[in-house]
């Protein structure tokens, strides 16, 4: 008689990813903050945060724990294998040396924006705001071109799902904090195959993105972006010139990974 399998974990193992995964959402944490996310006491939290340190996954900033070095190449070998970031490398390189601003490859991962890769044109701004931001989640993403290009091509229901879990908080006096007008900024996104973020994540950066799609049913995979300065983004620059070069980067990425496929095939 067959037998089901049954899952089995082992229990050690589980707290010690439980610890991991909680200091990935909520960045920089002491023993405290921990164990009030956590049904482990602060004494058993040491003990595993003091095994996680002696293999580089947990690392000790005073009174707080963050995630280690060591996930850096684990890091890096995954997107290393990803048919996105495989695509898209040169193309990014090419779009920084057009431009001279900040580029961004993102895809949505867990509700939020996850950077794959940047690439800094000789112009870019704010490097000390991007630096060391490659493979971090940023919370929302309703207010960067990159997340709105993403948000426009979801489904209705998983837009309102988004919406509903978190809200639409102000980053800055131009973030838009209102359903209404970020559904119609959607589908003003769709229609033109791009969307514009002024100065929404950051008072005096602009920037652009636009959605990375796959061929076979349209579904957005990932974006790409780039920032500039918002003195020097104004008129045609930023209505055309910027929207145009990334949304040709877009397309250009798209059929390197359609033609990737194929190649399996």
């Amino acid at each position: 008689m067959a037998r089901e399998t049954e899952k089995r974990t082992i229990q050690s193992v589980d707290r010690g990813c439980e610890i991991l995964e909680t200091l990935r959402r909520n960045g920089p944490s002491t023993i405290s903050e921990l164990a009030a996310d956590s049904e482990l006491s602060a004494g058993s939290i040491h003990t595993y945060l003091a095994t996680l340190r002696d293999h580089g996954f947990v690392d000790k900033d005073g009174t707080q724990y963050r995630l280690g070095s060591m996930f850096i190449p684990f890091g890096v070998r995954v997107r290393n294998r990803s048919d996105l970031y495989a695509a898209s490398k040169t193309i990014l390189q090419e779009l920084a040396q057009e431009t001279g601003g900040c580029v961004h490859l993102t895809r949505e991962y867990d509700d939020r924006l996850l950077i794959l890769e940047e690439v800094y044109g000789a112009n870019a701004i704010g490097q000390e705001f991007h630096v060391e931001k490659r493979g971090r989640l940023q919370r929302h993403l309703h207010c960067t071109a990159n997340g709105k290009s993403i948000l426009a091509y979801l489904s209705d229901d998983r837009v309102r799902e988004l919406l509903a879990d978190h809200g639409l908080p102000s980053r800055t006096s131009h973030t838009i904090t209102d359903r209404e007008t970020l559904l119609t900024e959607l589908e003003t996104i769709r229609e033109h195959g791009y969307a514009r973020n002024d100065q929404e994540h950051m008072p005096g950066i602009r920037a652009v993105g636009a959605p990375i799609r796959r061929d076979e049913d349209g579904a957005v995979i990932g974006s790409v972006s780039v920032s500039g300065s918002a003195a020097s983004w104004t008129g045609t620059r930023f209505e055309e010139t910027i929207p145009a070069a990334v949304t040709e980067a877009a397309t250009d990425i798209e059929i390197r990974i359609h033609s990737r496929e194929r190649e399996v095939w």
